[in-house]
């Protein structure tokens, strides 16, 4: 069986988005019977996980992100070079050479572009040292993959306007999604959970999930928020707020798939994401959504079918609010767009994509 070897500074449950999907990554080629090592600098798994891997521990050095991310490369290609070549790597992060490089992250020369900056700041902050050295290090990762891995298809566009000379290596393998979390289930239990955590049955609830407040858009929903009829409360779950009329900050929370299915609505309007998760979440908790032009799970919507696309104009933005407060979608037709999306399909494809090597 091949030995794969799957690299990111941090890989586990619970560290965060892009480090649970390369655990789950590792979890299900395990189960697939692979020999898979783990290079990194932090693992979070269950026990009987760690018995089934091997765990190449990096060295952590510098401080801040630029540093920190060239001696991550420094230091893992040092352990690499100790180890036998015949494997396969894997890599859900910026790494030059990966045989399977998974854009997990977003692309940086499309966030430079994004970023909520003063015209004039961003300029000069695009010229800086670090955005340098980390679109070099991009352009260089994609260009020396042996196959690119897209999680959504707006994501093969954006490669085409951005680094068009890689678009011939790109696959798309749809990520999958945890669905005995977030299902149906718990939405026929919506007046219980709003109960339990005091909420009104007669207001019309807005999710906000995030907690990258500037990236995700919390300013403009915020704006259009104040435009909105009495009877709609917004909850902001990821960030700490203060709280203020109709407004209420959640912070972190651990069962957030409760809030998915009290709400009426999910709003993100995120200036990028390669592939919300949050799209992915509130659609297979059967709650409709507004997401925006930039979020890559975008080709699950359906306008006024399961949500909308908002380009972000802040009149755009309250107006599709504004229809979602008076239209009824059924959760089953939200969860039925993504039902394909599973863990095990996702990790097929991948594996697919192992047979030329």
């Amino acid at each position: 069986m091949k030995h794969i070897v799957v690299v990111r500074p941090k890989i586990g449950f619970g560290l965060g988005g892009a480090e649970t999907h390369s655990a789950m990554i590792v979890a299900k080629l395990i189960e697939r019977g692979f020999k898979v090592s783990v290079l990194a600098q932090e693992i979070s798994f269950p026990q009987e996980i760690l018995k089934e891997v091997d765990y190449l521990q990096v060295k952590k050095r510098g401080k801040g992100s630029l540093l920190k991310y060239i001696f991550f490369l420094w230091e893992a290609n040092k352990v690499l070079s100790s180890l036998n070549k015949d494997y396969i790597l894997i890599s859900p992060f910026r790494f030059p050479k990966a045989d399977l490089l998974i854009l997990c992250d977003p692309l940086f020369k499309f966030w430079l572009k994004q970023r909520p900056l003063p015209l004039l700041i961003k300029q000069i902050s695009n010229l800086g040292i670090r955005a340098r050295v980390f679109l070099k290090y991009e352009e260089l990762s994609l260009k020396t993959a042996k196959k690119i891995i897209a999680l959504f298809s707006p994501t093969v566009e954006l490669l085409q306007s951005l680094y068009p000379e890689v678009v011939n290596k790109v696959v798309v393998c749809h990520r999958g999604i945890d669905q005995e979390r977030f299902n149906l289930r718990l939405k026929e239990k919506k007046d219980v959970l709003r109960k339990k955590y005091g909420l009104s049955s007669e207001d019309f609830i807005i999710l906000f999930v995030g907690n990258e407040p500037r990236r995700k858009g919390l300013s403009l929903l915020l704006q259009v928020f104040s435009k909105l009829p009495q009877n709609v409360r917004l909850l902001i779950a990821g960030i700490a707020g203060k709280n203020r009329e109709k407004v209420v900050y959640l912070g972190k929370v651990q069962n957030i798939e409760e809030f998915y299915a009290l709400a009426d609505l999910v709003v993100l309007p995120t200036l990028y994401d390669p592939g919300a998760l949050t799209t992915l979440e509130a659609l297979a908790s059967g709650t409709p959504i507004i997401t925006s032009i930039y979020d890559g799970t975008k080709e699950f919507i359906k306008e006024g079918v399961n949500g909308w696309i908002t380009n972000l104009n802040k009149d755009d933005l309250l107006q599709k609010v504004l229809l979602a407060l008076k239209t009824k979608i059924p959760p089953e037709v939200c969860s039925q767009a993504i039902a394909h999306l599973t863990w095990d399909n996702y990790v097929d494809c991948l594996v697919s994509q192992l047979e030329e090597f």
